[in-house]
């Protein structure tokens, strides 16, 4: 049964990123296709056009017209099942990993948060974002008040989050936030008024631009969120940009960054030219947040002279099996921070974290990372009896 979880897990992760790259993908390439039309020069091939473009790929040539429609093609093709699937896959894998075993993933060792209390924010941390973006649009019409109450959301959230849950886990959370609002504008906002708009070229009336124009704009909004949800999502690979004591600030502006770029990018399509100051105001705001991550963190020292021979033997095995990758500056190969910010350092950090080691090296092999360390049999037995002396408890990762 184990196994069938585990590949469910597997399944789950490949078909969110499979259905993620289709609906981002079809979103770029329709948003590219918008800004790149130019009107018409000579006779098109149906009436009311109102852009057209002209492309090669794959060694063929594509024309394509932008109009309004005098009646109902039955081929009319739809694109809102990679968003919805997007976000159905997402929505598992929150639950599968975050609410499945929030003590691993969710939950930072010592903090003082229940499991149940840990479900509800994160379950509220996606849904109450939504509300507000939402409420916004129907209130004001200014997209740059929308962009606004964004800029705070987003701040707002990165600054909490990342003080509540585990800070890869709250990245990821950032990220899921403006996924679920562009999943919810899809089938909120978008579908509807695409039905609408059918139903109206099928009873043989004229478009009401007032459905066209509710859709576009969500679509658009969708498009700026585009880049900030990717870097959120991949965010846990991520520990130089987690372990930081100022992380949510790093979170905060590398989405701006992406956002600012994509703005630039936008503006390029739409008028061929290149607004250089976006460009070097999205650098601007990325070099920010790659400058805090250099903000050291002071490495925890311990004096070994006042540890009993049992925490010494302890402190022994964790320094040599662990700390090469768990400490401030690792020196294992390939690592420049500790992974996931986890540090092994002093035996307070050892015990803080000792169900989590109880959960990964004793109860299961996943630390170290096959065994790269070469940790002992007997080393795991010294270990598992001082973790269970001191109450360390296996973590259900079912």
């Amino acid at each position: 049964m184990n196994i069938l979880i585990e590949w469910l897990g597997i399944l789950g992760r490949w078909a969110h990123v499979l259905f993620a790259i289709t609906w981002i993908g079809t979103s770029f390439y329709f948003n590219w296709l918008d800004l790149s039309e130019r009107k018409p020069k000579a006779p098109t091939l149906k009436p009311n056009v109102e852009g057209e473009v002209h492309e090669m790929h794959g060694g063929s040539f594509y024309y394509h017209e932008r109009f309004w429609p005098t009646g109902d093609n039955p081929r009319t093709l739809a694109h809102s099942g990679p968003a919805q699937f997007t976000f159905l896959t997402g929505l598992f894998l929150v639950v599968y990993f975050y609410w499945r075993g929030p003590s691993v993933y969710l939950i930072p060792p010592g903090s003082a948060l229940t499991v149940v209390e840990a479900v509800i924010i994160s379950g509220l941390s996606l849904l109450l974002p939504w509300l507000a973006y939402h409420q916004t649009c129907k209130r004001v019409q200014s997209d740059t008040a929308v962009l606004c109450v964004m800029a705070v959301v987003v701040t707002l959230s990165s600054f909490v989050l990342t003080r509540v849950f585990n800070p890869p886990a709250a990245f990821v959370h950032v990220g899921a936030m403006l996924g679920t609002i562009m999943a919810a504008n899809v089938q909120y906002v978008i579908i509807p008024n695409h039905i609408r708009m059918r139903r109206q070229v099928q009873a043989g009336e004229a478009v009401d631009l007032t459905f066209h124009k509710l859709a576009k704009r969500r679509s658009q909004h969708n498009n700026y969120m585009t880049l900030p949800v990717l870097f959120g999502m991949l965010s846990a690979h991520f520990p130089l940009a987690t372990s930081s004591e100022l992380s949510w600030a790093i979170l905060v502006l590398v989405m701006a960054a992406l956002f600012t770029l994509r703005h630039y990018r936008n503006i390029q399509l739409r008028t061929d030219r290149k607004p250089r100051a976006l460009l070097w105001l999205a650098v601007a705001l990325l070099a920010c947040g790659i400058g805090l991550s250099f903000k050291p963190r002071t490495a925890a020292v311990e004096d070994r002279s006042a540890l009993s021979a049992a925490d010494a033997r302890i402190h022994e095995i964790v320094q040599t099996r662990c700390t090469v990758c768990h400490a401030t500056t690792p020196s294992f190969e390939g690592f420049t921070v500790a992974p996931n910010g986890v540090h092994l350092e002093t035996m307070a950090e050892i015990e803080v974290r000792k169900d989590q080691i109880m959960t990964l090296a004793i109860a299961s092999d996943l630390m170290p990372p096959g065994n790269l360390t070469e940790m002992t049999d007997a080393e795991r037995k010294e270990l598992a009896d001082w973790l269970m002396a001191k109450g360390a408890v296996t973590l259900d990762l079912e």
